[in-house]
């Protein structure tokens, strides 16, 4: 009984010490603690941010720094748009060759992994079609030569010739004439 009582009483003295070591373990984080973000906020409530009707922004008053749009060729695939080949597209009587992807002639033939022939020119150029086909495009551009673009595009958020590599490509054994 003696054991037992010494027992409780050991462990009662460990308990106190662990509940002490986490409160001045609480209390030095409480004192060390980067203050609060003091940035100031705008209310939603305020009427500052939101308006009921129309108004018109001036950005030359406003104090807010400006990055220049990334991307200020916009466009969406229309009747106008050809496919030339995997890499290349025209539109609107400009031709604008995408960055980053290894154009494959429309005429290409390759052999997949069971042996089989396969027009990888034109499927190429049908992954392409399909890519700009109902798509919202925005586009960096940099013209090459007259009517000649060199262009980073993407579609919903993604950089579009990403899209286009990362589709698994049969091995190239011959370009037809």
């Amino acid at each position: 009984m003696r054991v037992i009582a010494e027992l409780l009483i050991l462990f009662g003295r460990v308990c106190g010490a662990l509940v002490a070591v986490a409160g001045a373990m609480a209390f030095a984080s409480y004192l060390i603690a980067s203050p609060v973000d003091a940035t100031p906020r705008m209310d939603a409530e305020s009427g500052a941010i939101w308006t009921s009707v129309p108004v018109h922004i001036d950005p030359g008053h406003q104090p807010y720094d400006r990055e220049p749009d990334r991307y200020p060729f916009k466009f969406s695939a229309g009747r106008s748009l050809k496919v030339i080949d995997n890499a290349t597209f025209s539109l609107n009587g400009d031709t604008f060759v995408i960055a980053g992807v290894s154009r494959i002639a429309p005429q290409a033939l390759c052999v997949d992994v069971q042996g089989r022939r396969l027009a990888c020119g034109q499927n190429a150029a049908g992954a392409l079609r399909t890519a700009l086909r109902r798509s919202f495009i925005e586009c960096s551009r940099k013209e090459l030569a007259p009517k000649l673009f060199m262009v980073s595009c993407r579609r919903d958020g993604q950089d579009l010739a990403g899209v286009l590599n990362d589709t698994s490509r049969p091995q190239l054994v011959a370009s037809a004439k």
